[in-house]
């Protein structure tokens, strides 16, 4: 029996006609003829006459603006004649007869919401997980590829399309064993075929708070996620924004014509990850979440962040979002439907961190704080792997000056809200910046222009009545500890004694 061959046929912007006639048109097996002629650019060697064609109805703009109709899959067909052009990137045109109409065109998140396990196995063919631009294009399976089942494929539009494997199977019997893809992927094991269709669930939004440095990143790499691919890691800033952080129309020249296309942001970008991909987690991470006008920045995907939370009501999708949103640029992107509903599925973590001493910030009001789990990072000093290496020059160790350093700011605070907040950090500094020509601009720097600034005299000796005068006495040449220089006697006693007692 000859091999079958399949490709995959978006129909674009030079194709409107076509389009409306096959959106229009009764849904079934084609009984009279229907053909079509297409004009695509560099056209597959290996597309040739019998090859069946999955048509995906694109856009007929390339600036996001919404279609008449629905954008996905609406109906095969098979290639009756090539007339190629002399050269690759000239148009050649395909005739092709279309063989069977879908009810409704299947869009990725058709796919993806109705049969996930049979999309992670072709979530890497063609069209399927590519853009949606006007353009027209071919492209070939390539079936001995990861993620590119054929099989899985055909089952998947099968389950969103009734009665689908009988109308191909009746056009064309050779489809009749492509559609034992459950069979062949788990060897017949019922629990191995559940373990495929099940997505991953009880995916968070976290949001993790201390003191600077006091490992909220660390504690995101141990306790999460190393894998950079499976991972979007965002800064907020003052100027951060929506546009930025879920995504925006920009100009893009494509073949010497300026397009205005859709570019993904971060959001966008990790969400249609963890679509195509439910069996692994994937997290997007929001490094100083307050430094940034937050509800701003995150607009109506906000919404989202109301999370399924009662395993038992859920059990099948715990960690999904409680609510959808419309937003035709995202939805297009991770569905190629812009009208599909956005949600966050179950297994896409959101993992922010806040610095709670930070000044000069955005609040963050209620309403979005209660759609996070806070957790606390306990700033343990004495934990860190350079705890008991000694400041240069000095008989004190990092771990001991800062945890004497933040009894003092507690004392000397006492009464004053969020005093605590500025404490040192366990990995406010790292091993090389315990260096003489370091240490006083990272952190004498910032205990007098900061920490201690109300209440100077508590820390530092009397002779420094400037931090010039600090940094100057810290970095002269003397037998003596530099600390014992510029630290009031009582404070540099204390650490002194800590010291003995960990000898």
């Amino acid at each position: 029996m000859e091999d079958m061959r399949f490709a995959t046929l978006r129909l674009g912007k030079t194709s409107v006609d076509e389009i409306k006639r096959m959106d229009k048109s009764s849904p079934g097996i084609v009984a009279t003829d229907f053909s079509i002629s297409v004009k695509c650019t560099q056209v597959p060697p290996d597309l040739n006459s019998g090859t069946y064609v999955f048509i995906w109805l694109g856009s007929d703009n390339s600036k996001g603006i919404q279609t008449e109709w629905k954008q996905g899959f609406k109906s095969i067909g098979a290639v009756s004649s090539v007339v190629r052009a002399e050269k690759y990137n000239d148009e050649s045109t395909i005739l092709v007869s279309i063989k069977y109409i879908f009810q409704n065109a299947v869009s990725r998140l058709d796919v993806l919401k109705d049969a996930p396990a049979e999309y992670y196995w072709c979530s890497a063919l063609p069209i399927i997980g590519i853009d949606d631009h006007s353009n027209q294009t071919v492209r070939m399976f390539t079936p001995d590829s990861e993620r590119c089942s054929t099989e899985a494929f055909l089952c998947a539009l099968n389950i969103t399309e009734t009665n689908l494997k009988e109308s191909l199977c009746s056009i064309d019997s050779r489809f009749a064993h492509l559609f034992n893809f459950s069979t062949k992927r788990t060897n017949g094991n019922p629990e191995a075929a559940q373990q495929q269709i099940s997505r991953k669930t009880g995916a968070e939004n976290i949001l993790l708070y201390g003191v600077p440095g006091a490992g909220k990143s660390h504690y995101i790499k141990s306790h999460f996620c190393t894998d950079a691919s499976k991972m979007e890691r965002v800064v907020f800033h003052p100027d951060y924004s929506y546009s930025d952080f879920v995504g925006q129309i920009l100009p893009k020249v494509e073949d010497g014509v300026l397009r205005y296309l859709y570019s993904p942001g971060p959001f966008t970008k990790i969400l249609k990850k963890a679509w195509q991909d439910p069996q692994n987690y994937y997290y997007l991470v929001v490094e100083e979440l307050n430094r940034g006008n937050a509800p701003a920045i995150f607009g109506e995907i906000f919404q989202l962040l109301d999370r399924k939370a009662d395993t038992e009501a859920y059990p099948d999708c715990y960690g999904e979002s409680e609510y959808g949103i419309s937003n035709s640029d995202v939805a297009n992107e991770v569905s190629g439907n812009p009208d599909a509903i956005v949600f966050i599925p179950s297994n896409l973590w959101i993992i922010a961190t806040m610095n709670t001493a930070d000044q000069n910030v955005f609040t963050l009001d209620t309403a979005f704080q209660r759609r996070w789990m806070m957790k606390h990072i306990e700033n343990d000093v004495m934990s860190t792997k350079h705890a008991n290496d000694k400041i240069e020059g000095s008989l004190i160790s990092w771990g001991v000056f800062a945890t004497v350093i933040n009894e003092e700011i507690l004392k000397v605070s006492d009464g004053v809200l969020s005093s605590e907040d500025k404490r040192l950090g366990a990995y406010f500094i790292t091993k090389q910046e315990l260096s003489t020509e370091r240490f006083p601009e990272k952190v004498l720097k910032y205990l007098w222009d900061d920490a201690f600034k109300m209440n100077r005299d508590s820390l530092f000796a009397a002779e420094c009545n400037s931090f010039d005068a600090v940094t100057a006495m810290y970095r002269s040449k003397s037998d003596k500890d530099p600390l014992s220089q510029i630290i009031n006697q009582s404070v540099y006693t204390e650490m002194l004694n800590r010291m003995n007692n960990l000898a």
